[in-house]
Parts: C-alpha cells; structure tokens; sequence
C-alpha cells in the first residue's frame, strides 16, 4: 500500500480557478485562508507566488478580493507581497460592501484595512476572520 502524498496547500490561483469553476467563493477563500494559517511561515511565499489566472469579468471582484488577502496577509507576517497583486485591474471601479445595509457603510469604510480599500473592497476589521 503507498503512502499518502503529503498534503499541498491550496494556493491562490488554484483558490481563483475554483471559484470561476463554480465552487462558493467564500468556502475557495476559507480553504486558502486555511491552508495558509497552516503552513509554516517559511513557505507561505510558494502558495502565493503564482499569478492569478485571467478571468472574465464577473469573477473579477473575486480576483480583487483574493489579491487583498494575499497583500494584506503578507503584510501581517512581513512578507513581501509578490508582485501581480498590484496589478490595476485589481483595483475594482465601484465599491463592494460585503456587509449590505447602509448602517454598516460607516463601519466597512473605516475599518477595513488597507490592502482591501485600497481595491475598492469594504468588509470591515476582522475582513478574513469571517471566511
């Protein structure tokens, strides 16, 4: 009987590529957060290095979101964000708030971190604690 391969993380042009296959984003992003929570710091870099596949433009939003996850979880460990995650089309054209109803516009305005503003994306202080 052969062993098990050992487990490779979901990397996060695998995580886009699901999600344009018709997988729930949020359960795709989970997964990422997960498998990047889980791997040792020293090789985070490798799930993450990969650019982001095109998509077509209803899954653009995706793109932008996971690209501010990389840059802001990067940042929170120090790490260089790798480059493709400034790529402009990741900065969307009109706000996306993931929370809807105006009385939470406040909140997801001024607690939403950088690296999620800066793409046009609102959702609050704790963005990828929830995913």
């Amino acid at each position: 009987m052969k062993p098990n391969p050992e487990y490779q993380p979901q990397t996060a042009a695998a995580t886009l590529r699901v999600i344009a296959s018709g997988l729930d984003p949020w359960l795709a992003l989970g997964q990422f957060v997960d498998d990047w929570r889980g791997t040792d710091c020293a090789k985070r870099l490798a799930i993450v290095s990969e650019p982001l596949p095109d998509v077509s433009p209803e899954y653009l939003r995706w793109a932008a979101l996971l690209a501010a996850a990389v840059d802001w979880l990067c940042a929170q460990e120090r790490l260089p964000a790798p480059s493709w995650t400034s790529r402009p089309e990741y900065r969307l054209s009109e706000p996306w708030f993931l929370y809807p109803g105006w009385r939470l516009r406040a909140w997801q305005l001024a607690e939403t971190p950088v690296a999620f503003r800066t793409r046009n994306i609102f959702g609050g202080d704790r963005i990828l604690s929830r995913v």
